[in-house]
């Protein structure tokens, strides 16, 4: 019989505890690559490969589930889809590069090379996916909104009056209004379409020489010259930025006589944004 001192149970005890800390430890994936997961990786993969990938699909294809830690590490019929740390023994990005015939995912039509590139940052990160059987993080819906979408390339829209249209802008507009059983209003002369312009991008009237050059401008491209004029011009900000000023509750006083210092320089930076096109992203922040 073995009879153990304090001394060395404790030890042995402490060397136990430190080895499941440890091993819980390794357990926890990395927070930056998870967040690259739920903001990156899980979306695409809800909307392009769920419907062939997952539990929930009719027929699995290749017997590779994605929609679960187990499914991802466990990989398919091919073999494990991923492995963690290096994008380029990895099947999955193989498939996402579509440089195997036999090996294309998502099926149609490839991803956009940022969001591989997503791909092949978060595998080489370690591939960190939340444990199966934790919810995952509900979707921003303030992301979703429309003005913080990428520009996405849409074909123009078919419609039955094919002489209206004069750029594809107008084919959207005239398919929605022939989905109504509605129809274009007539064209407006060119006096009225000068004023419209006008009090829409500036606020302001045109002047009678203004009006008379655009009248008797008859060149095919001097409406869309008109509408460049008027967007290079400082009073087009002036007349747009009101609208972002009302929103900011914008005001140079608090009551009559007491004015805020300086708070004019936010009027001005506001106008000069928009004079310069200044992308949204950057007017925000």
């Amino acid at each position: 019989m073995v009879i153990m001192r304090d001394g060395n149970r404790s030890a042995i005890l402490f060397l136990a505890i430190l080895g499941h800390a440890v091993a819980l430890r390794a357990q926890v994936p990395d927070p930056e690559s998870l967040n690259l997961f739920e903001s990156k990786i899980r979306p695409v993969l809800a909307e392009r490969c769920y419907g062939c990938h997952s539990a929930k699909a009719a027929k699995v294809q290749g017997g590779l589930l994605l929609d679960s830690n187990a499914g991802v590490k466990r990989g398919g019929n091919s073999g494990p889809a991923i492995e963690p740390g290096d994008p380029a023994k990895s099947l999955l990005v193989r498939a996402l590069h579509y440089k195997d015939k036999e090996l294309r995912m998502p099926p149609g039509k490839p991803l956009p090379d940022p969001t591989v590139a997503d791909f092949e940052n978060w595998i080489r990160s370690g591939a960190a996916m939340p444990p199966d059987g934790i919810a995952a993080k509900p979707p921003d819906q303030r992301r979703q909104f429309w003005s913080f979408q990428p520009p996405k390339d849409h074909p123009a829209s078919t419609v039955k009056q094919s002489s209206w249209p004069q750029n594809a802008i107008d084919n959207f507009i005239l398919a929605k209004l022939e989905e109504k059983g509605l129809t274009p209003s007539a064209s407006a002369d060119k006096r009225t379409l000068l004023r419209r312009a006008y009090y829409d991008l500036i606020g302001l009237p045109p002047t009678a020489e203004e009006a008379d050059a655009f009248v008797n401008d008859r060149s095919p491209d001097a409406y869309a010259r008109l509408i460049d004029h008027l967007l290079a011009s400082p009073r087009y900000g002036e007349r747009w930025g009101r609208f972002w000023l009302d929103v900011a509750r914008y005001s140079d006083a608090r009551n009559v006589g007491e004015r805020f210092a300086y708070s004019y320089t936010y009027r001005d930076w506001v106008i000069r944004a928009l004079n310069e096109d200044l992308p949204y992203n950057q007017f925000l922040s």
